[in-house]
């Protein structure tokens, strides 16, 4: 796009986002903007999701979620339960208990992805072999009507339940909620290690067969010690804690983000979620467009690889949006000439 500026304006709120006679209105806490065409590119992780039932807990047990976790030294003294096994709270888990702390994990039917397998980073074969771009249509209709969560992935290194265990963190099942006093929990520790395993084979077969597809001369598999190590696991499973005899202090979130669309005043533009209807990142209205959503048209939606090619296909429609009507007033008017100057024209633009 050659010579032409796009005006960035910096620390500005934007409060209200309404329509009016086909024109989008931008009110912001220091001025109003008109527009015929708006692409809301705040994504849809910026606001934590905690269970229903979360201010059930005791008041003296202090709550905080992933995206506020700094250190294990901003924590009060005592032990912590991590709820979620995803890459939030694998990691929070093992940079809990690495500095002493006793840490409980209630885990999810999460996958898992090893760090480096065959050579090379592991999302970035994924990446590379296609495996990013199943459609989001499939990953919803192969997970229940919903995507999938994001698998555990270690920032520097493999992390799995399993080396988790072996490192002292305690495995529980899925937290339920608070059951006459005590903090309970599912019988599916086992069901989700199990999951996690068999998604992180299902990953390296992928590797496997893109590397030979593509012929390409990578070093041979190599057994990752985070997912030969023999789990430790409580038998029987905890189901119940009591949270006075457990010296569990705080609790850390790390169950999810959605987005926060409460500015956006135009009906029809959210579901009953308070979360964007869509079709590839396309608003349900004329000129309404969506830029990172996590899953938004593939797998590798709101993550970095996407960025390009999805902000390609939004500009593409805008442009083909701005140039019809333009392109229609000329049809329109050859019509018009041909009708006049025959007489037995159809015009039908």
């Amino acid at each position: 796009m050659t010579g032409t500026t796009c005006r960035v304006r910096t620390r500005v709120a934007v409060e209200r986002l309404d329509s009016e006679n086909g024109t989008y209105r931008v009110t912001t806490d220091c001025e109003t903007l008109l527009a015929h065409s708006i692409v809301i590119a705040t994504g849809n992780q910026c606001r934590q999701v905690r269970p229903s039932w979360w201010s059930d807990l005791p008041t003296i047990v202090r709550q905080v979620d992933s995206s506020a976790y700094r250190n294990p030294a901003e924590l009060v003294e005592g032990a912590v339960l991590v709820v979620g096994s995803g890459q939030s709270g694998g990691q929070i888990a093992e940079d809990l208990v690495q500095a002493g702390r006793r840490v409980f994990l209630a885990t999810s039917r999460t996958g898992r992805l090893m760090r480096r397998y065959r050579g090379g980073d592991s999302f970035n074969w994924l990446t590379i072999s296609g495996f990013a771009d199943v459609p989001r249509r499939q990953l919803i209709l192969e997970n229940g009507g919903r995507p999938p969560p994001r698998p555990l992935l270690g920032a520097t290194h493999t992390i799995s339940l399993q080396s988790l265990s072996a490192q002292g963190v305690v495995l529980l099942g899925r937290f339920n909620g608070i059951v006459n006093g005590s903090l309970a929990f599912g019988d599916d520790v086992d069901d989700h290690m199990r999951f996690a395993d068999e998604a992180s084979a299902y990953a390296k077969r992928v590797i496997d067969e893109y590397i030979e597809r593509a012929g390409i001369d990578a070093p041979p598999a190599e057994d990752d010690p985070a997912e030969t190590v023999a789990p430790s696991v409580p038998s029987p499973p905890i189901r119940s804690i009591d949270l006075a005899a457990s010296g569990i202090s705080s609790i850390i979130w790390c169950t999810g983000f959605s987005g926060d669309f409460s500015w956006v005043k135009i009906p029809g533009v959210l579901d009953e979620a308070g979360q964007p209807k869509h079709h590839d990142g396309i608003g349900t209205i004329p000129g309404l467009y969506f830029a990172g959503l996590d899953f938004a048209v593939t797998r590798k939606s709101g993550t970095i690889p996407a960025v390009a090619e999805e902000a390609d296909h939004l500009v593409s429609h805008i442009a083909t949006k701005v140039t019809r009507p333009q392109e229609e007033a000329d049809e329109r008017a050859a019509c018009l000439a041909a009708v006049a100057g025959q007489g037995n024209e159809l015009c039908n633009v």
